[in-house]
This record gives C-alpha cells, sequence and structure tokens, in this order.
C-alpha cells in the first residue's frame, strides 16, 4: 500500500502527472530493478554516484556493482545485501518513472528521502506494511485528523484500500479528498452502516470504470452482463464492509450492521452531510469513495 501512496505523493508534490503515473503503474511489473536506486533509497549512495556509475558504464564493460566499489563508493558486501533484498512495489514505482524519463536519479533520491521523514517511515516499516504506520499513512494523506471520527475514518479507509489491492489490482493511486454532501457519476453503490454509529459508503464511477471494477472483481467468473456488474461491484463493496464490521467488533467491541444495497445511475446520490470523497485513480479510469460516519 505503501507504493500507491507514494505515488499519491508524487502527484500531490507535481512531479508527477496523472497520465505519467498511470502508465508507469501499467508497466512496473515489467520493471527489472536496478542496483543504483536500491542503493539511493539504502542511503549507501547519492543519486550524483549512481550517474558517475552509470556514465561509466557506456565506456567500462563492467557490472554497476563492481565500478561501484571500485569507486570507492560502496562494500563489496553492501553489494552483495543489496543484490539479496527482494525489491519493494514503491522501488519498482520509482525505477518505472527513472526508465520513463520522468524522474532523475536526483529526484527519486530527493522524493523518496522526504516521503519516507514526512511520515517518519522506516525501511523496516515499507517492507512489513505495519497496520500502525498504513493507519498513520491514510490518516495523514486524507487529513482526516480535522474530522470528528477520526479513527473510524482511519480505520475504514485503510481496510478499503488493502481491499483494492487485495480484489481489484494493485494499479491504483489515491488522490485528494474533498468534502461532499452528494455525489454524482454515472454509477453509484451505496450501503449504510447502523448500530452503534452510523455511516455512509458509496462507489461511485462512469460506466467503463464500473464494469471494468466489476469484472476485476469476478475475475474468471465475469459475465458481460448489466445486472451481473451491478451484483460485482455491489459484493466488492458488501465485503468490504463486512470485514469493517467484524473489526469493530473484535478490535472495539462495537456492534454495527449494513443496510441493504442501492443503486443509481445517472442520479446524485444524496448524503445530507458532510462526507469524504476519495478519488481512485486506476489505470483503467477513476473510481470514487464516499464515506461518511
Amino acid at each position: 500500500m505503501f507504493s500507491q501512496f507514494f505515488g499519491g505523493f508524487l502527484l500531490n508534490n507535481g512531479l508527477v502527472t496523472k497520465e505519467q503515473l498511470a502508465k508507469a503503474l501499467d508497466e512496473k511489473k515489467n520493471t527489472r530493478m536496478r542496483l543504483g536506486v536500491l542503493a539511493i533509497n539504502e542511503g549507501l549512495m547519492t543519486s550524483e554516484q549512481v550517474e558517475i556509475v552509470n556514465v561509466t558504464q557506456q565506456t567500462v564493460d563492467k557490472r554497476f556493482g563492481d565500478l561501484a566499489v571500485e569507486l570507492g563508493y560502496i562494500a563489496a558486501e553492501d553489494v552483495e545485501k543489496l543484490l539479496s533484498k527482494q525489491p519493494t512495489d514503491y522501488l519498482l514505482l520509482g525505477q518505472t518513472l527513472v526508465n520513463m524519463g520522468v524522474l532523475s536519479n536526483a529526484d527519486f533520491e530527493t522524493a523518496i528521502n522526504t516521503y519516507k521523514q514526512d511520515l517518519s517511515i522506516e525501511d523496516e516499516d515499507l517492507n512489513a506494511e505495519s497496520n500502525d504506520k498504513m493507519g498513520m499513512l491514510v490518516k495523514e494523506f486524507f487529513h482526516f485528523g480535522t474530522a470528528a471520527n477520526a479513527r473510524l475514518y482511519t480505520s475504514y479507509a485503510t481496510l478499503l484500500f488493502k481491499s483494492l489491492i487485495r480484489f481489484i489490482g494493485d494499479d491504483f493511486t489515491p488522490l485528494e479528498a474533498e468534502i461532499v454532501k452528494s455525489v454524482e457519476a454515472e454509477r453509484t453503490v451505496r450501503q449504510d452502516i447502523t448500530g452503534a454509529y452510523s455511516g455512509v459508503t458509496v462507489i461511485a464511477t462512469g460506466e467503463y470504470e464500473y464494469r471494468t471494477f466489476a469484472k476485476r472483481f469476478a475475475k474468471d467468473a465475469y459475465v458481460a452482463d448489466p445486472e451481473f456488474d451491478d451484483a460485482s461491484v455491489a459484493e466488492f463493496l458488501n465485503v468490504c464492509n463486512g470485514l469493517y464490521a467484524v473489526n469493530e467488533s473484535n478490535e472495539s467491541g462495537t456492534e454495527i450492521s449494513l443496510t441493504p444495497l442501492a443503486f443509481t445511475k445517472g442520479d446524485p446520490c444524496e448524503i445530507g452531510r458532510e462526507t469524504f470523497l476519495i478519488p481512485v485513480q486506476f489505470t483503467f479510469g477513476e473510481v470514487a469513495f464516499a464515506i461518511s460516519f
């Protein structure tokens, strides 16, 4: 999940465009991790040193690691450690953007260091993807701390993004949220939360994105039929909300229930109270999620 939010960080800071990020997310599955980016991420080499090694490789037939050691930038044992590391998604995303010429090694070095410092994230957190760090990341990114029910928003959104990765795919970038009282889209699916407290959850998107989202959730069982699309998108929301209800019961002893799902097509989905609308940019288009507690 850190990869997706790193993409959001790059976008919010004007380092990439939506189109560049979407292309990189699509291409990163074919990206081969380079030792230079790993060394920058670990703080073992600077971007300037990496560039010097890259330029030197154009005139000397030697591997990056061997040259870096010869030039005194890194120790041989550190090269072995880097080679044994399994590249994480956020590094693959960064490498893809460097390969595309969107970011330079220096841009990547500055961005990843700023990203980690702003969120007090260590490499161990990025690799382990601990629930506490993911919750903090979500809370800070969407400014949930300003809401009266900050814990509920943070818990729900963290689960939502984990569910998107698990059931739909990891080729997305969260965009900045806005506060709304109604949601307008070609297609919306709504489910309310009742019980110890009330809540509203909505998926809102266009026709093409709705159909693609449904197809991804259903996978091999997909059937090209409008009713099947409704059932698939609704099932994703129902599963996500069901998991949230179980977590609330197990972690805080709070019992909540879910209402039947409601669909709108073309008409606004009126919520009537302040709601966080979270757009998520997938490679196939934008899907928005509205959350209110």
